[in-house]
């Protein structure tokens, strides 16, 4: 739609989010903006003589979905690669990353999403098995949570690591005094870095698919996981973006922090300054403090439920971790910090807190990505501080019944994802997938943080559940102050953009148990449809 032609939307249920959740029957877009919501007789007074019109046919239209943490870019990058997740057994995982490569014959055999507690054999495979499946290349089977793979002979030749004898690496995983298969961390990172590059043609095509992906749960905004992951520099994902916008075919608003390895350089460049264009910027730096609770990475000083003896420390040493928080911070931008375990937040809020100590700003909108297991205390400190969650709230879901019985034991299980807390709190927070660790789902994530049910039905937390309206608005208002676009996103209001989510049915008017059923139709970025069909 151009900036002089104007479109009604009109027959449906129009729910604005606004300050005083008002809601209408139509909503008049002209060009990529919203310029009145209300009746469709008044709105078509408003519309003159070359008004287009769009009966909803009595869909449900809120404002566009925002996800606020995930990797779009690794989903575009991987697409040549195996998905091996949703497996009964090891074997099954194993077979789908064989006949992927008997198809396709890459350099590097890589399948992801590997989950390997969620198969019969509670384990993934050995060195052994590893080689027995390609002696001849190197190969990787990277784990669902992407911070541990499971490699062979090859691609440790390939990462320089001896076989022969333990490493001092603790990325390496050693047993009986040499490399047993598995890496974690930055060990895996380096795997996943030998991946043959990407061509700009190939990532504009996978990018394509991934926003479509994106579109069809919903989204109409993302704000990214970090470029500059898996190989490929904020300057070539940058391009393909900008290339995609140019063609006018990208339908999705990227808010995207830079991995902190190439913070320093974008930050000189110039690439983190300005508003950047109507669908892409770049802001902030994106940190790893720990790894994952589901890969016994994250950083939990008391220790695992089935093994207490594992406590790993945070990935980024103290003062390192508080150095680029206030590089980040003092500049203007927005830290994004990655943490599961409740020692990694410990040391993201301390260093946030030190940060505006030296450097006080009333709004600063740092990120705590997963924030699984915060207290209550430390949510306050993070309010206090200017520091939001964003919760993945899809592992009370996915693995909830594992964290209650295999990783953190009853109690704390019932804590992971505190999003009743946040809301007591007054503390705004959002929901995410982390795709590709998990497919968008996001009606199974509004639902489960409503519902606070496991695959098993097990109910995990009964006072972490939220109201149906605080999980919309953790896709919608208060996502998009995470990404600072209030003023153009999060509600449907005169003068923002036109980015709307339309649904057959409201979640707020259904069952609680029936939320996941609610189907999402399409998807309206800035005034063009993204999916589906909306007839004239």
């Amino acid at each position: 739609m151009n900036c002089c032609e104007k479109r009604l939307y009109y027959n449906g249920r129009i729910v604005t989010l606004d300050a005083e959740d008002s809601r209408a029957d139509a909503v008049l877009v002209a060009g990529d903006r919203i310029e009145a919501v209300g009746g469709a007789a008044e709105l078509r007074g408003l519309g003159g003589p070359r008004l287009r019109e769009t009966d909803l046919d009595g869909l449900v239209v809120y404002p566009g979905f925002i996800d606020t943490h995930s990797h779009p870019d690794l989903l575009a990058a991987w697409a040549p690669y195996a998905y091996c997740g949703g497996t009964a057994d090891l074997a099954s995982a194993l077979d789908i990353l064989r006949r992927h490569d008997q198809l396709h014959d890459l350099p590097i055999p890589m399948g992801y999403g590997f989950d390997d507690t969620a198969i019969a054999e509670r384990r993934g495979p050995d060195l052994a098995e590893m080689d027995a499946l390609f002696p001849d290349k190197p190969a990787v089977l990277l784990h669902i949570s992407i911070h541990a793979a499971y490699i062979n002979s090859r691609m440790y030749e390939l990462l320089g690591i001896p076989l022969d004898r333990p490493s001092d690496n603790i990325d390496i995983v050693c047993e009986n005094g040499r490399p047993n298969g598995l890496v974690t961390e930055g060990a895996a990172l380096a795997a996943l870095d030998k991946l043959p590059p990407v061509t700009p043609e190939s990532l504009k095509r996978g990018l394509l698919a991934a926003v479509d992906h994106y579109n069809a749960q919903g989204f109409t905004a993302c704000i990214g996981g970090g470029a500059g992951l898996g190989g490929l520099t904020p300057h070539m994902l940058g391009a393909a973006l900008a290339d995609l916008e140019r063609e006018d075919s990208l339908r999705l608003h990227l808010h995207l922090p830079v991995y902190a390895d190439r913070f320093e350089q974008a930050l000189e460049s110039g690439l983190l300054d300005g508003a950047g264009s109507p669908l892409l910027r770049f802001h902030g730096i994106k940190l790893l403090t720990d790894g994952s609770i589901q890969a016994y990475t994250a950083a939990v000083p008391e220790g695992y439920h089935s093994r207490p003896e594992i406590r790993p420390a945070t990935i980024i040493p103290q003062d390192e971790l508080e150095a680029l928080v206030f590089k980040a911070h003092s500049a203007g931008q927005q830290a994004v910090i990655h943490g599961n375990g409740n020692g990694a937040i410990e040391a993201a809020i301390q260093a946030v807190e030190k940060a505006q100590a030296r450097f006080p700003r009333a709004d600063p909108r740092h990120l705590l990505i997963h924030c699984q297991m915060a207290s209550d205390a430390q949510l306050a400190r993070m309010k206090a501080a200017g520091l939001w969650p964003s919760f993945f709230g899809l592992h009370v879901w996915n693995w909830g019944d594992r964290h209650h019985d295999v990783f953190l034991g009853p109690e704390r299980a019932a804590r992971i994802d505190p999003c009743g807390s946040a809301v007591r709190l007054g503390l705004p927070f959002s929901l995410h997938a982390d795709t590709p660790v998990l497919p968008q789902m996001t009606m199974q994530s509004i639902h489960t943080a409503v519902n606070r049910r496991t695959r098993a039905g097990r109910l995990l937390g009964a006072d972490q559940r939220v109201s149906v309206l605080d999980a919309l608005r953790a896709y919608t208002t208060y996502a998009a102050a995470m990404c600072f676009e209030e003023r153009n996103r999060g509600s449907i209001e005169p003068g923002k953009v036109a980015d709307f989510t339309l649904l057959d049915a409201d979640p707020r008017a259904v069952p609680p148990e029936e939320i996941r059923d609610v189907k999402i139709v399409s998807v309206i970025s800035m005034g063009r449809p993204a999916r589906g069909c909306l007839k004239d």
